[in-house]
């Protein structure tokens, strides 16, 4: 009996193509298997195997106009492969990533209908785009959980090769789609409710069939009645920072911010750059005030149409960055703002 095939897609930095300097590059394809792909396959005990590894950078297959040059040449290596199953990633929670591999992986299935599976943390902003598309198993937060993630996107991909039904998302592992299977079970929901009630009042664990979403809230702040009596700062989550990045600043997952002095003659593409690993920088490294845009602020000020604004900025990195450092870092930034007579911000993001 032949082996099941799969065909594999990875970024430029799994296939060993480079890292950030190399996000623009186009198709690559291999006859073997890069990167995740190795372990991956060294899961199925022989029987698939990563017939081609393909790869894009993750700005080249992000921006559009080559997002629709390259589908042709995917779908004419997909045709010469015949694979049984198409696996992406996994992307963990880098955005760009993620959108590439759902991008992918639902291209493929749509197109040739090939079963398809990638692998996300759930707070990657491309889960809610693909989640109905394409299986996307659930990761962790980063690279350093390789080895916990891949088991689960290997069983994935094979079960799809196979074409075998796929059990619920917590059996599986893969992140729940939202969409409710009818299935039939020997103990009426009266027993069942009641099971995990005595279960409960006991201490012993339960699993409910009707999970509530935990998220905290946060009340918005009283709106302001006049904006020329107010002091303005600056915040943005885009990475914007001095050229050589001073305050090592991390493209992912940031866990610091750094505070810049502005001068309107030097705030400028040659000494200003966006360190930023989750969308393209091109037009933010023109043009710093895409970000921060000061000379805008500087405009409504002498208009009388705000009070006043600072003459600095904090930036950091937003992607990956979890909500709890997040509420750390923001509330440092407030701090120092409240101390400084600001009473409202304008926050830039990507």
């Amino acid at each position: 009996m032949s082996k099941l095939k799969a065909l594999f897609y990875v970024n430029q930095f799994f296939a060993g193509l480079g890292g950030e300097e190399m996000a623009h590059e186009g198709l690559h394809i291999f006859d073997e298997p890069k990167g995740p792909a190795v372990g991956v396959a060294a899961m199925w005990k022989g029987e698939m195997e990563v017939v081609k590894t393909f790869a894009c950078g993750d700005n080249y297959i992000n921006l559009e106009e080559n997002y629709e040059a390259v589908k042709p040449e995917i779908l004419k290596l997909v045709d010469e492969v015949k694979p049984d199953v198409i696996i992406a990633g996994p992307a963990f929670n880098a955005g760009r990533y993620g959108v590439a591999c759902g991008r992918v992986c639902d291209l493929i299935t749509k197109e040739r209908g090939i079963p398809s599976v990638t692998g996300m943390f759930p707070t990657n902003p491309a889960v809610a785009m693909f989640l109905r598309k394409t299986v996307i198993a659930e990761t962790t937060e980063t690279v350093a959980g390789m080895r916990k993630s891949l088991p689960i996107l290997a069983a994935i991909a094979l079960k799809l090769a196979k074409k075998e039904p796929l059990g619920t998302a917590s059996k599986e592992g893969y992140i729940e789609t939202g969409i409710r299977i009818n299935e039939v079970d020997e103990n009426s929901a009266a027993n069942r409710v009641v099971s995990m009630l005595l279960a409960k009042l006991q201490n012993k664990p339960f699993i409910t069939e009707v999970p509530l979403r935990k998220e905290g809230r946060v009340d918005a702040a009283k709106p302001l009645s006049d904006y020329s009596k107010v002091k303005f700062g600056f915040v943005t989550t885009g990475g914007l920072v001095p050229k050589g990045n001073p305050d090592k600043i991390r493209m992912y997952a940031a866990d610091s911010y750094g505070s810049y002095k502005i001068v309107i003659d030097t705030f400028n593409k040659d000494n200003y750059e966006s360190v930023h690993g989750g969308y393209d920088t091109t037009a933010v490294n023109e043009d710093p005030q895409r970000l921060v845009p000061y000379t805008a602020a500087l405009n409504l000020k002498e208009r009388g149409i705000i009070g006043d604004c600072t003459d600095y900025f904090f930036s950091t990195v937003g992607v990956g960055t979890n909500v709890g450092m997040s509420m750390k870092l923001g509330a440092d930034m407030a701090e120092k703002f409240i101390a400084d007579g600001v009473q409202a911000v304008f926050l830039t993001s990507t």
